[in-house]
């Protein structure tokens, strides 16, 4: 993985943050890390966002210390893999307090706060329905939200449906690649 120029050499792991996901694709769970900026999201990394003059529109979503978890096989542990972002369905972060919260004023700047609208949706994607809240500003309807130019949307208090196996229910937070969905439905 390409570390930023703008990182200080001694110091990456006060800029850098370690994130453990859960990449789901049509064949495989992949388990491992995903480095980015303290003050990026998961999202604007699986977007390309350009925040504080470091751009990720890569199309290969770097991951390290990976298991891969086939559904009828063992496990398979790596180092590290490359993820087509194009294959992704969906990613799942760990759970956290997802909340962000600045302590002190000369930390980053947050995020600027846009009041958002939940609404209910079930997106049917390949082997998996996903059910959870979209979340519309003000005046936008999902099928907006659906069609902006960002490859992955956010996804909250979720259950995963998958077509064999056991569902999972109370998750936070999910990444969806809208390229992957095959429809959705509202309400």
């Amino acid at each position: 993985m390409k570390l930023p120029v703008a990182l200080p050499v001694n110091s990456p792991e006060k800029h850098v943050k370690k994130e453990l996901v859960w990449i789901y694709t049509p064949t495989y769970i992949f388990i491992g890390y995903v480095y980015h900026l303290h003050r990026q999201r998961l999202l604007d990394v699986l977007n390309g966002v350009s925040v504080g003059g470091l751009h990720t529109n890569e199309e290969l979503l770097p991951v390290s210390e990976v298991v891969l978890d086939y559904p009828s096989e063992k496990e398979v542990a790596m180092r590290f893999a490359l993820i087509n972002k194009a294959n992704i369905l969906f990613v799942r972060e760990a759970e956290h307090d997802l909340t962000r919260q600045s302590s002190k004023a000369s930390d980053h700047k947050l995020y600027p706060l846009v009041d958002k609208i939940p609404v209910a949706a079930k997106l049917h994607m390949p082997d998996y329905t996903l059910i959870g809240q979209m979340h519309c500003a003000k005046g936008q309807w999902p099928s907006d939200l659906l069609n902006t130019g960002e490859r992955f949307l956010a996804l909250t208090n979720v259950e995963i449906l998958p077509a064999t196996g056991t569902s999972e229910s109370g998750i936070s937070f999910l990444a969806v690649n809208k390229e992957q969905i095959i429809y959705v439905e509202q309400g």
